[in-house]
Parts: C-alpha cells; sequence; structure tokens
C-alpha cells in the first residue's frame, strides 16, 4: 500500500496534536529538503523558536489561551508579578516540552504579546506597586541592598533596627516587592537585589565555562561572592529551586532549558 502523501499527512496530525517535525520526517524517511516541501504544502504553522507543528486555529488557540490565563491571573493577584514559567506551562493545551515552551516564550515576548520577568510570566501591561508609604519605605532599604555589600545584604533584623522601623513591616513590603520581581528572596529574611541575582548568575556562568566538564564547586563560587560558606549556600539552594542550577553532589552546573530565567529579554545573551 502507498504512504500517504507527506504534507497531507503533517496536515492531518497537526489539526490533531502537536507534531515533531524531526521526528515525522525521521519515521517517514523524508529528507530535508522533502520535509521543507511537506511543511510548505501542508499549511501548517510552526510553534516559533521551535520544530513543533500544530494546525494554525490550534496555535492561534493556544496563543489565546495563554493570554487568558494570564489575564486571569493578574485580576486574582493584582500585586504579583506574574504566573510562574512552569505552572504556566502545565496549564495550556498542547502542552510544550519544556525548551520548546521557552523557546515559544521568547518568541512571544519579542512580538509583545508577554513580557518575561525572572521566572514569572506577565502580560506587557501588567506593572504591581506597592502602596506610597510602602514604596517610600522601600526607597530607604534599597540602598542598603546594594552597592560593595550586595553579595551579603543585611536580613531584615538588621535593617529594622537600623532604620527603626519595625521588623514585620520591613519583611511584609520585601516580600511584595519580591512578588513583583524588584528584589529576590533567597533566604528567610534574606533578600537581594534582582540586579544583584542577575551579577550573581553571570558568576555561575563564567564558573562553568571555566569548569572542563561544566561543573563547578560551591567554595568557587564562594570566593566569587566574597562570602561565607552558609551564605553562598544558601543562595546556590535558590538556583537549585529554581531549576537553574543542576545538583550532583556538591557540584553543581547551569541548566541550560532555564538559563534565561534572569535575562532581559528573556534570551540566553549574556548581558
Amino acid at each position: 500500500m502507498a504512504l500517504p502523501d507527506p504534507a497531507k499527512a503533517l496536515a492531518a496530525l497537526a489539526g490533531l496534536a502537536l507534531v515533531d517535525l524531526d521526528s515525522f520526517a525521521r519515521d517517514r524517511a523524508l529528507a530535508p529538503a522533502q520535509l521543507d516541501r511537506a511543511t510548505a504544502v501542508s499549511g501548517i504553522a510552526i510553534v516559533p523558536g521551535t520544530r513543533q507543528a500544530l494546525g494554525p486555529d490550534r496555535l492561534q488557540a493556544l496563543r489565546r489561551q495563554m493570554q487568558a490565563e494570564l489575564t486571569a491571573f493578574h485580576a486574582e493577584n493584582a500585586d504579583l508579578q506574574g504566573l510562574g514559567r512552569e505552572k504556566l506551562r502545565l496549564m495550556l493545551d498542547p502542552r510544550l516540552p519544556k525548551p520548546d515552551f521557552a523557546a515559544f516564550l521568547r518568541a512571544e515576548a519579542a512580538a509583545g504579546h508577554i513580557a518575561l520577568d525572572g521566572a514569572f510570566i506577565r502580560l506587557p501591561g501588567h506593572l504591581p506597586r506597592l502602596a506610597p508609604e510602602d514604596e517610600a519605605l522601600l526607597d530607604r532599604i534599597l540602598p542598603q541592598l546594594a552597592g560593595e555589600d550586595r553579595f551579603r545584604p543585611p536580613r531584615v533584623r538588621d535593617l529594622a533596627q537600623e532604620g527603626g522601623a519595625d521588623e514585620a513591616e520591613i519583611r511584609r513590603i520585601l516580600r511584595m516587592a519580591a512578588r513583583q520581581g524588584r528584589i529576590d528572596q533567597i533566604a528567610h529574611d534574606h533578600f537581594f537585589t534582582r540586579a544583584t541575582t542577575v551579577e550573581m548568575v553571570g558568576i555561575i556562568r563564567d564558573l562553568g565555562a571555566q569548569a572542563p566538564d561544566g561543573w563547578f564547586t560551591a567554595p568557587a563560587f564562594r570566593d566569587r561572592v566574597q562570602n561565607g560558606r552558609k551564605v553562598a549556600i544558601q543562595i546556590l539552594d535558590f538556583f537549585d529551586r529554581l531549576g537553574l542550577t543542576l545538583r550532583r553532589g556538591d557540584l553543581r552546573r547551569i541548566n541550560p532549558h532555564r538559563i534565561d530565567l534572569f535575562t532581559p529579554d528573556g534570551s540566553d545573551k549574556r548581558e
């Protein structure tokens, strides 16, 4: 029995489910030129930044669903910066593989449809804000988290004692700012500016690039940030939880699928 025309088969499959183009070509022994021709003739849509294909209507439905989920989340959580990437991925249909979903997000952000903010996704127009009095207190705190001591900033207790403010109030405001993506809570009562977090990601990338196999040690990171072992481990644990780093015993390396978490445009390019 003759095999069905590749373009017709591709169009039929893409109308039902996500199609990996490379697997499709391999299963049918198609040369690259044959796959390109079938893709062009079939009228399917390729998920931006990936080798995954869908029917055009299904790709548009995926985009609409993502916008709807983000809109609903912002309406219910006006003070939060956005939805976590993995949570959003699991909410959408079809469910893209993690690397492809990251590429899709970068393409959608480049087109201005969404905004990438650390480990979170938001609509471009969503800008959570603090009350004016909270913003004023945060403005007094932020300089203490930056500068030469940015890798070892004071904890909430120290900030309260130095500023003569209520410890619980400072903790509340810092947690709000962390939800907005302006700072990051690395450990309990220990907050770092987002700029410092980005800088530490750059250090981790450098350490991985310098290691023959990409795996680096906690002491190597500690020496670069000139911090104590306990705080250095807390920082690395924070990146572990986000999936930015992979851990093997006492060694860590960058997770290539999460390398774009703290780049402003969602790319994997070093700033």
